[in-house]
């Protein structure tokens, strides 16, 4: 039976050994462990590859047919959803949990107005006439900050802006009041000045409703502005995790300091930004050791015989690394 609201437990999402392949091949995502409190904000950040997408699909449980997902735990409002069926499932989609994907245009219908997107959203999952949830869809725009919301509500995708697209999918997700939503990769195709202004909205909006962001992106820029925490993905595990704080003041794996590197900023004007040699391995050519140690400066012997675990560097900040705290490990490689 599905649990109440609880928006006041210490931990509105818990992941625990999340493991996700695809017929008889290994697995992709690889023993992830997360946690979200309600109302904060998640980035999950590592390159193209590292499982960040498949993690978020598997909490959806939107994955292909053939897909095989496993977790000693995956539990949201104290709810297993590994235990529930397609249909208690398809009722919370869009209800208690909800997504924003990267492309709205893939994933608003083109036949219908926006309008009837939202209000369709909010007739699945809410009792209302279809003039309450034309009014609540209308002021749902009004939320967003679609400009001439009453006119927008009869427009159709094609019409609107990429910007505009990415409000109307914010809205729908948001519609219902989630106490979590999922952004995978949603300012992506955007420009940096829009970029700004949907990361700004969708903290506004975390902080008005009080709902919860899984935000993932490959982005330090886009971490830097909203993450209350981190968790660095790479190869399909969590490599690092903790405080937006504590990762950008002190980063203790050496793939979250080569991402730091390649980041680009504002003063680098002329100058060849740094990139990781090298490239993420194959689910079928993993490493026998730390799936990083081919491509890391770092690496010695232990490295590439036996996989770290995630364990405190500090409190509350947590590292898979042999040669942590990497203070040492650079200490040694200087010469005398």
């Amino acid at each position: 039976m599905m649990t109440s609201e609880t928006r006041d437990d210490p931990e509105l999402l818990r992941i625990s050994g999340l493991r996700v392949g695809f017929g008889d091949g290994p697995d992709i995502v690889d023993g992830v462990d997360l946690s979200l409190a309600p109302g904060k904000i998640l980035c999950l950040v590592g390159e193209s590859g590292s499982g960040k997408s498949l993690t978020a699909l598997s909490l959806m449980k939107l994955l292909p047919p053939n897909a095989r997902l496993t977790a000693k735990r995956l539990q949201f409002q104290a709810t297993d959803i590994l235990a529930l069926s397609e249909e208690r499932m398809a009722a919370l989609r869009g209800d208690r949990l909800a997504m924003v994907f990267q492309e709205p245009m893939t994933s608003l219908n083109p036949v219908m107005t926006v309008g009837e997107q939202i209000v369709e959203a909010l007739r699945q999952h809410r009792t209302l006439s279809r003039a309450e949830a034309r009014e609540a869809a209308l002021e749902m725009l009004k939320r967003v900050h679609i400009p001439a919301a009453d006119q927008r509500m009869d427009a159709y995708p094609h019409q609107l802006s990429g910007g505009m697209r990415q409000r109307v999918m914010i809205a729908i997700a948001l519609v219902c009041r989630p106490a979590l939503l999922i952004a995978d990769e949603p300012t992506t195709a955007l420009d940096v000045t829009i970029e700004s202004q949907i990361l700004a909205l969708i903290d506004e909006l975390r902080s008005e409703l009080g709902t919860a962001v899984l935000f993932i992106t490959h982005s330090l820029a886009v971490v830097a502005e909203i993450a209350d925490e981190i968790a660095v993905m790479y190869a399909g595990r969590v490599v690092e995790r903790g405080s937006r704080d504590a990762i950008f003041s002190d980063p203790q794996h050496p793939y979250t300091l080569s991402l730091f590197a390649a980041m680009p900023r504002a003063n680098d004007f002329g100058r060849q930004l740094a990139s990781i040699d090298g490239q993420v391995p194959s689910p079928g050519d993993m490493p026998e050791g730390c799936r990083f140690a081919p491509r890391c400066p770092f690496a010695v012997d232990c490295c590439r015989e036996a996989y770290p675990p995630l364990l405190p560097a500090e409190p509350g900040h947590d590292v898979a690394c042999w040669r942590a705290p990497l203070e040492e490990a650079v200490a040694k490689a200087l010469p005398a």
